[in-house]
């Protein structure tokens, strides 16, 4: 896939959207502060949520209008990537171009079961009253990416480049083909099977390389089975979905006063009360998101919402929404496991590769890509910002709180790998480092809340030595071999401290505590990382009803 050239948006472009909002700028004084001359980026893992999008279903019609006419430019694209898809999966065959429905049904088959009916059961025009909205040429469909959300995503993908690009020379000016001419190598690049997800991915990626040359490589984004899928949680397990609603219920139990006070006020404002009760009657787990959708999309688009659901509401409702989905998994190690753990895996070896690229380490295997973009959605980066820590989400004040803990439209984690051979070592050893017989010890023999580095991080990368680094198993076990790397967690542009990594020993000693050294990194992480067996076992407990919810 070329990355596409973005035409004039259908929105103001004169008001800051909300990436361009949060940016910070990229002055001199910025980039000697975070990035200074000893300092050299590896790699960066960037993950984002997709940009702004019309709500997923419609359940609110006396405030919503009828028709979302924001997609001028997304309909234009949107036809214009089908047909170039239709070039590209018909044959001779199927002139019926069956082979490109076969391949839309199936790349997109996630979007199909999505509920796109109105909750109201009275008929569309009593609804919507007096909503003067039209079908047009704009009209988005439920859960579309609008072209608020790919303006924000171009923003996003604009930013990436002046850092990365512009301001460090870490990535290419074009993009490098691949062997044999073929896709760039520069990047990994994955996207659920939504659309949104998908389209938000191609606008990123404009944004970073706008105007490419004719003869630039191309884009090879990865896109998993839906069963196969680890960027969000397997609801379509029935299993692994009753236990995460568990999850949910003791989550909304320590907040129960502030999470009764906000049901309360919901059904005292009558354009959400008959929804919202329907909602509840059918034993709705997540009741504060079901409103979130609604009440997020709306002003994102311009669009105005009753007085009474002002921003302190909209604030209460987001972080009971965190506290249905991000709390559980901040809380429960084990359900963290299942609902983020095996992406965290992919991202551990995706580091642990690039150190072993650096020291020049023939695995086998490709050369890392420089970056990784995974796109994604609000239940990609809250799981994140779960194992990420505690001070991340925190214990929300529902009632005053001004600042939603609720990953917004386009927000973004980067996991940056940096290496300093040259700035001194923490050295006094972290409090929770245990000797070398317990960190070269078998990984998957000792507990997770135990684990010091996640089970797929090799004991070849603490036998290492730079003279003798084709015979790693002749070199004694250091526990500091990894002394020269660091990890840096930004979250929407801030750089995120890591509770393993407040130690003294557990962070780079002139950055400070948001730059964890590798090993701090790994601890802060370890837990929640299950090998492929340990997840098989802990969903064959919950089958067995063994599972229980573990602190």
């Amino acid at each position: 896939m070329a990355s596409p050239t973005i035409p004039s948006s259908n929105v103001d472009s004169s008001t800051p959207n909300i990436v361009q909002a949060r940016l910070p700028k990229l002055s001199p004084e910025f980039i000697a502060q975070h990035y200074p001359s000893e300092v050299k980026l590896l790699h960066v893992h960037l993950a984002h949520r997709h940009g702004e999008r019309t709500p997923a279903s419609h359940p609110f019609p006396s405030i919503s209008p009828r028709y979302w006419n924001f997609c001028a430019q997304g309909n234009r694209l949107y036809a214009d990537f089908e047909k170039a898809v239709q070039l590209h999966t018909q044959d001779s065959d199927a002139k019926d171009g069956s082979n490109y429905h076969q391949w839309h049904n199936y790349m997109f088959k996630a979007e199909n079961s999505k509920n796109t009916s109105i909750s109201s059961k009275d008929n569309l025009s009593k609804a919507h009253g007096n909503d003067k909205s039209q079908f047009t040429a704009d009209t988005c469909a439920f859960g579309q990416l609008s072209d608020v959300g790919r303006r924000s995503m171009t923003a996003l993908g604009a930013h990436m480049r002046a850092l990365y690009t512009d301001a460090l020379g870490f990535l290419p000016d074009v993009p490098r083909h691949g062997d044999n001419n073929g896709p760039t190598e520069d990047f990994y690049l994955r996207t659920t099977s939504f659309s949104r997800a998908f389209e938000s991915l191609q606008h990123t990626l404009g944004g970073m390389y706008p105007n490419l040359p004719s003869n630039s490589p191309l884009f090879r984004i990865n896109v998993r089975p839906r069963k196969r899928e680890n960027m969000y949680p397997e609801h379509h397990c029935e299993i692994a979905g009753q236990f995460y609603n568990e999850g949910t219920k003791e989550s909304i139990k320590i907040f129960a006063e502030d999470h009764a006070a906000l049901l309360k006020d919901i059904l005292q404002i009558p354009s959400l009360r008959e929804p919202f009760e329907a909602e509840l009657k059918r034993g709705a787990t997540h009741a504060a998101y079901f409103v979130l959708d609604t009440v997020t999309s709306m002003p994102s688009h311009g669009l105005s919402l009753p007085k009474e659901i002002d921003d302190e509401f909209i604030a209460r409702v987001a972080n009971m929404s965190a506290v249905e989905y991000i709390y559980p998994p901040m809380r429960f190690t084990n359900l963290a496991r299942m609902q983020i753990g095996p992406l965290a895996r992919e991202f551990t070896h995706t580091v642990v590769s690039a150190v072993e690229a650096d020291r020049g380490i023939s695995t086998g295997k490709q050369r890392p890509p420089k970056m990784s973009i995974y796109s994604g959605h609000d239940s990609t980066i809250g799981p994140l910002l779960a194992i990420f820590g505690d001070d991340l989400v925190g214990s929300p004040s529902l009632k005053t709180s001004t600042s939603p803990m609720w990953p917004p439209f386009a927000s973004s984690v980067r996991i940056e790998l940096l290496k300093d051979s040259v700035s001194p070592y923490p050295t006094v050893q972290p409090s929770w480092a245990g000797d070398v017989s317990t960190n070269s010890v078998e990984m998957s023999t000792i507990p997770h809340d135990e684990r010091i580095r996640p089970f797929n991080v090799p004991d070849s990368l603490y036998r290492w030595a730079p003279r003798q680094a084709d015979n790693a198993s002749d070199v004694p076990f250091n526990p500091r071999a990894t002394r020269d790397y660091y990890v840096r967690i930004w979250y929407n542009d801030h750089s995120v401290q890591l509770p393993a990594c407040r130690d003294p020993g557990a962070h780079h000693m002139k950055l400070g505590p948001s730059v964890c050294t590798l090993d701090g990194f790994f601890k802060q992480i370890a837990r929640f990382v299950p090998s492929e067996s340990e997840f098989s076992q802990e969903y064959l407990a919950l089958a067995n009803t063994k599972g229980k919810l573990s602190e």
